[in-house]
């Protein structure tokens, strides 16, 4: 069987300590300011700390409902994200989040990912039906989601508040039949 975490160009792997300096620098990084999706206890639009990003960082190894996967590059393994799969209480219904860091966006290393996630997901779990979380005012996120086939199913109404005013979460969402028929299957 192939690897479904890898290709030549990039793949998937655990959170080592090593990737926690790439880890904050990418993390820190003015253009991921609000679109980063770490855990909900750290603050979203300001720089991280060493050790919040160690705290981050043990957050990611404790996490039972889910994985988080470091995206690396191909033979350098250098770290250009996360990827992550939570299926808190419902392992049918599971959610992804990911982030390339802004050097490395729209080069198709996150479609690669989502690819990824999609087939372990689809094949290798229960999953039925898989959703992304995105703030209505990522515009880049919500069109990245819609290019995978990720569909708009509902929203939270001023669920937040970025740069003054309100904003909603956009629900998007992509089912099994939905993924089999876009791959041919």
């Amino acid at each position: 069987m192939d690897n479904i975490f890898g290709s030549q160009a990039l793949s998937l792997r655990p959170f080592e300590p090593d990737d926690l300096p790439a880890l904050r620098l990418y993390l820190n990084h003015p253009e991921l300011a609000g679109r980063r999706y770490i855990a909900w206890r750290l603050p979203e639009l300001a720089p991280l700390s060493a050790s919040q990003v160690e705290q981050y960082y043990s957050q990611l190894q404790e996490n039972q409902e889910g994985f988080s996967m470091a995206i690396t590059l191909g033979e350098s393994q250098e770290l250009i994200g996360h990827a992550e799969c939570d299926w808190g209480w419902d392992p049918h219904c599971p959610t992804l989040t990911v982030v390339i860091a802004p050097a490395y966006q729209r080069r198709g290393y996150g479609s690669a990912v989502v690819r990824m996630q999609l087939r372990y997901l689809f094949e290798f779990t229960p999953a039925h039906t898989v959703s992304a979380w995105i703030s209505s005012w990522n515009a880049a996120g919500l069109a990245f989601a819609q290019a995978c086939g990720f569909h708009d199913s509902g929203r939270m109404r001023r669920s937040g508040v970025f740069q003054g005013k309100y904003c909603d979460t956009c629900v998007m969402d992509l089912l099994r039949g939905e993924w089999l028929a876009g791959r041919g299957g």
